[in-house]
């Protein structure tokens, strides 16, 4: 992957006579854009997005910017509650008398959970009793009501749960003001290719049955020679879920030449392809690999469904023709 995505990146250092036919019109399929054009010359660390293509025939798209200002990551974990109840008495119990033999930890299990559950409704009084009793018995509504009434609650002992972790999602923000005739392309070919892969396209060009997905992104942080920056967290691969573009910001100003706009702002949001494990995690923070292993699995399953598709259409064909021959004769 890393040596895929230097070359990539090969051009990005080169002269402007290269980058000349690559910005010559409005399109796609540039190769390589930098934003500013001066990019490579200041030594600034930057931000490199390489469109994966969908397709062996659609060309790689590799897109620079200098690291935009507050890059932000939300790493987290989703928890829920649920209430022990006395199963969380029960479960000291069952801990206690784990290492007897079967039949005596039933029985002692059996004993001092009977008197685990007198002593408790003992304590509570009458009243506690009812309560726990309406609850069991499925009367929530009288133990609600019981409860309200005598300002008393059955302890729930809520406990949180483990749900997942979440998918990280990330936004970057850039203004582009173009300085000569070549960077006013050069910014309208970037805006149009990132609003270009926000979408899907027909799996083939005649059928609009199915729809290929949008391609998957890979965001590096980079100095000028390709290395990924040390003291930067590293994004997984990503889908382009969103881009928003403002056209002259801050003043309505066109330029007299072409009329192309004064300045544009442009805002990618980006979601990870998966949530991440804590072993993927590290991986990619330690070693930069962003390579999913359930893809090889899936692509597997992809080939062999494509074979068993393909049989059943020979299948298919092959019966048609026999009952068109058996017409005929």
């Amino acid at each position: 992957m890393a040596n895929f995505l230097k070359q990539a990146a090969s051009n990005m250092l080169g002269s402007d006579k290269n980058l000349d036919a690559k910005i010559s019109g409005r399109g796609f399929g540039e190769g390589t854009m930098r934003f500013p054009m001066d990019l490579g010359d200041n030594g600034r660390p930057i931000i490199h997005f390489t469109c994966e293509p969908t397709a062996q025939d659609e060309k790689m798209e590799s897109i620079f910017f200098p690291i935009p200002q507050g890059v932000t990551y939300g790493d987290g974990a989703s928890y829920t509650t649920f209430d022990v109840g006395l199963i969380g008495e029960f479960a000291k119990v069952i801990s206690a008398n784990s290492d007897a033999n079967i039949g005596d930890a039933a029985l002692n299990m059996a004993r001092q959970a009977q008197k685990m559950v007198t002593t408790e409704l003992e304590a509570v009084g009458g009243l506690g009793a009812t309560i726990i009793a309406s609850k069991k018995l499925g009367f929530d509504n009288i133990a609600t009501g019981l409860e309200f009434a005598n300002k008393q609650v059955m302890n729930p002992r809520t406990n949180s749960a483990f749900s997942g972790n979440t998918i990280r999602n990330f936004q970057f923000d850039f203004k582009m003001i173009g300085k000569s005739d070549k960077e006013v392309k050069m910014i309208d070919s970037i805006q149009e290719t990132f609003r270009r892969f926000v979408y899907a396209e027909k799996l083939n060009k005649t059928s609009s049955f199915m729809l290929r997905y949008p391609p998957k992104w890979v965001i590096r942080f980079v100095d000028p020679q390709q290395n990924e920056l040390k003291y930067m967290p590293k994004i997984y691969s990503c889908y382009l879920t969103a881009v928003n573009t403002v056209i002259n910001p801050s003043s309505n100003t066109f330029r007299r030449e072409d009329l192309s706009p004064y300045e544009i702002d442009m805002s990618l949001q980006f979601q990870e392809t998966k949530i991440l494990t804590r072993d993927e995690f590290v991986n990619l923070e330690e070693n930069g690999n962003r390579d999913n292993e359930q893809d090889a699995a899936f692509e597997s399953l992809i080939q062999k469904t494509k074979d068993a598709g393909q049989l059943g259409v020979d299948v298919f064909k092959k019966t048609l023709s026999n009952a068109t021959d058996s017409k005929k004769e």
